[in-house]
């Protein structure tokens, strides 16, 4: 489940929370949970997309530390046979 749904499902809980007739502790509780998941997901995300961000700047180095592939040109072994 993508993360973005993952926070509406628990918006739509909370929203939920009151009409469902829990107790007030148990309200409270569940409330508390559904605050801490949103926290975690979107500290999750954020250190995804920083994880990723990096991967892409390493993969972009690469390709620019990488000499062009010359295709059709022997290379120096070829030549020696």
């Amino acid at each position: 489940m993508h993360k973005s749904r993952m926070i509406i499902v628990t918006g739509v809980v909370v929203a939920l929370l009151p009409i469902l007739g829990f107790p007030r502790a148990w309200e409270a509780f569940f409330q508390v949970v559904a605050g801490l998941a949103i926290v975690g997901i979107s500290v999750w995300s954020t250190i995804d997309r920083k994880i990723s961000q990096r991967a892409k700047a390493q993969m972009r180095q690469m390709r620019k530390v990488a000499p062009p592939s010359l295709d059709g040109v022997p290379d120096a072994k070829e030549e020696a046979n």
